[in-house]
């Protein structure tokens, strides 16, 4: 039977500004619990399991970690998605589709672990340039790994089989992507960063890392008018109190309606 089931690979902090942008602290500090204006992020990474192939949608960020990423982002590894996998008896992974190569959504990706040996990563060709040439702005969210031959490069909006297909966002990243998974009647669609969690879910509550801010936004209206109509599950991957909701209302005013995974 085919299913999606919501994995971890812990959690780690971020600095409120960098999560929430110019939204006020007054706004977001009903949702989140700061510390000295610290936020601490859940990494939650589905997992689609079907009769032919199993997929992650992101891959957390690893357990490899330098001390100035220990200093800066304090990681806490209650959770690994290793452990997670193994767990539920995955012994291989087919695809890894990558919303984008930021450091938490790319760390297992370029792990030698068995797991992954012969796993495809999906991932925009613009988003590989954009990991291999970071700016002074970007630079501090792509950390230096290898990039293997199994890396699969893409261009634009592309079904990868039956059960998934990529919507090319931009906006985020220079590469950023969306992921829709169909699994029976259900539709999910997975955001990557323009939807980190519930909170984001208004078209202009925008993080103050994204790169092109303006075409964040219009994207976010284009999705949120397809979950709204398409009646979706939403997939918010930073998310540590709701990581599904249905989405419902108006890209305005969207509504949320948890859902039990």
């Amino acid at each position: 039977m085919d299913q999606l089931k919501i994995l971890h690979d812990g959690t780690y902090e971020i600095d409120a500004g960098a999560y929430c942008g110019v939204v006020p602290k007054a706004l977001w500090s009903k949702y989140f619990n700061d510390s000295n204006n610290k936020l601490r992020l859940s990494l939650n990474i589905p997992f689609i399991d079907t009769e032919k192939h199993k997929f992650i949608l992101d891959s957390g960020m690893g357990n490899t970690f330098s001390d100035n990423f220990i200093k800066n982002f304090k990681p806490d590894k209650k959770y690994d998605l290793l452990n997670e996998l193994k767990r539920h008896g995955v012994k291989k992974l087919d695809y890894v589709i990558i919303s984008h190569l930021h450091f938490d959504h790319s760390g297992y990706a370029f792990s030698k672990n068995e797991l992954f040996k012969n796993t495809k990563i999906i991932v925009q060709n613009n988003e590989i340039k954009a990991f291999r040439n970071p700016n002074e702005f970007t630079r501090g969210s792509y950390l230096k790994h290898r990039i293997y031959k199994n890396m699969n490069g893409i261009d634009g909006t592309k079904k990868i089989n039956s059960n998934i297909s990529v919507i090319f966002t931009g906006g985020h990243t220079e590469g950023h992507q969306a992921i829709i998974v169909s699994i029976g009647s259900k539709k999910y669609l997975y955001g990557g960063d323009l939807f980190p969690s519930a909170f984001h879910i208004k078209p202009y509550y925008l993080t103050a890392i994204d790169s092109y801010p303006i075409s964040s936004l219009r994207m976010k209206k284009k999705l949120l008018k397809k979950a709204i109509n398409e009646h979706m599950i939403m997939i918010f991957n930073h998310d540590n109190k709701l990581p599904l909701a249905e989405i419902s209302g108006n890209i305005n005013k969207p509504e949320l309606n948890p859902v039990d995974f």
